[in-house]
């Protein structure tokens, strides 16, 4: 039996994984690619807005579904079909098009959060949530590395619908080894039904209530805090190419493979610590570095201080996502993990980055560069306040 678990979850990690590497060679190619065919920077934030705005209907949607029938459709989902929407952008250029094709490859890839964090959580015992979910935080870190690399190196080398061809393929391959190793799990799993009473124990509105209460400035903070990432993922490659200049599609991906390799490497040794020292704590230096590297962009001036500035941004993240997901999963009982993930995912971090990139767009046509990063780097302080105030320290 602990074979058989260990197994699934091998495979479902190791397909989330697979489906989270496609995304990311796309990643940092996408505003180069968009700017390429004549996409403003307004118009740019608008459509990676509205692919998040997939992702928090979705995520709120796909983690239900995995604590209702189980893990395999959702991860199906975020690995094939996601996979297979990404060839609209090779050969769809029409603008009111990408609209419509961002948000349905919004829609499909959220299907791969909620369901495996919940998967996580709900198998962590409640010392080491922190350390558990830090797991799902280094192996997104580590497909952000991989996948940011190759995809500029073959921008540069053989055009943009390469890109979108290589993270298809990736992401079928995350679909075939999850067709494997759940291959001897049902679409939809049976669960079975608890004995009640003829009188039902209905949640009452109060028990609800104070359920969500302490949840509330959590999603604050998470929402401020990626409204910072929401900016960054739209805005950086144009403030490496157009602010910073001479840079090519290859140094973009180095900047996105170094952040994800510094949160890759950080991520287990942070979620221990925050386990340890406490959640709170490292929320707060998390957001307080996040903050400070993000006002560090806004007056860069060369390559190399952009590098590190990147990378003391993922230093900020890989301290506060474990130990945000390690304090939510501590509330949350273990047969609604997925669900209460796909909401927080959805509306809280998603919602922070269709923020930051349609705002970032606004404020980047507007005030230009400098005001955009700055942006992130007060949502960050904000963040900081909510945490201090009105989180209780776990």
């Amino acid at each position: 039996m602990r074979r058989t678990i260990n197994g699934k979850r091998i495979t479902v990690i190791t397909a989330m994984g697979l489906g989270v590497l496609a995304m990311n060679i796309m990643r940092p190619i996408l505003p180069l690619y968009l700017t390429s065919i004549g996409v403003s920077p307004r118009i740019l934030g608008l459509m990676l807005s509205m692919a998040m705005v997939g992702m928090v209907f979705g995520e709120s949607s796909w983690g239900w579904v995995a604590d209702k029938i189980g893990i395999k459709l959702p991860l199906s989902v975020g690995t094939t079909i996601c996979g297979l929407m990404t060839l609209f952008f090779a050969f769809v250029q029409n603008i009111p098009a990408l609209f419509i094709v961002f948000l349905f490859w919004g829609l499909a890839r959220s299907a791969l959060f909620g369901p495996g964090r919940g998967y996580i959580g709900s198998a962590a015992s409640p010392s080491n949530k922190a350390t558990s979910m830090a797991t799902i935080s280094v192996m997104l870190s580590a497909s952000r590395s991989l996948g940011a690399l190759p995809g500029g190196f073959i921008a540069d080398a053989w055009g943009y619908r390469s890109v979108f061809v290589v993270a298809c393929s990736v992401a079928l391959i995350g679909g075939a080894v999850l067709f494997i190793g759940l291959r001897g799990t049902r679409w939809v799993v049976l669960k079975p039904k608890t004995v009640t009473s003829s009188s039902p124990n209905k949640p009452s509105f109060k028990s609800v209530t104070s359920f969500c209460r302490p949840l509330v400035p959590q999603c604050l903070v998470a929402a401020l805090h990626f409204l910072g990432f929401g900016i960054l993922g739209a805005f950086l490659p144009l403030l490496a190419a157009q602010v910073v200049g001479g840079v090519s599609a290859t140094e973009v991906g180095i900047l996105f493979a170094s952040a994800g390799f510094v949160s890759m490497v950080l991520g287990i040794p942070m979620g221990m610590l925050a386990d340890r020292a406490g959640k709170k704590l490292l929320m707060i230096f998390g957001l307080l570095i996040s903050g400070a590297a993000m006002a560090g962009m806004a007056f860069v001036g060369n390559y190399a201080w952009l590098t590190m500035f990147v990378i003391g941004q993922s230093v900020g993240m890989a301290m506060l996502s474990p130990a945000s997901l390690g304090l939510l999963s501590d509330s949350v009982p273990s047969q609604q993990q997925s669900t209460v993930m796909g909401a927080y995912g959805g509306l809280c971090e998603d919602t922070g980055i269709i923020a930051g990139a349609a705002f970032g767009g606004i404020i980047w046509s507007a005030w230009g560069p400098q005001a955009t990063f700055l942006t992130g780097a007060i949502a960050a302080g904000l963040g900081m306040v909510v945490s201090w105030v009105f989180i209780k320290q776990t």
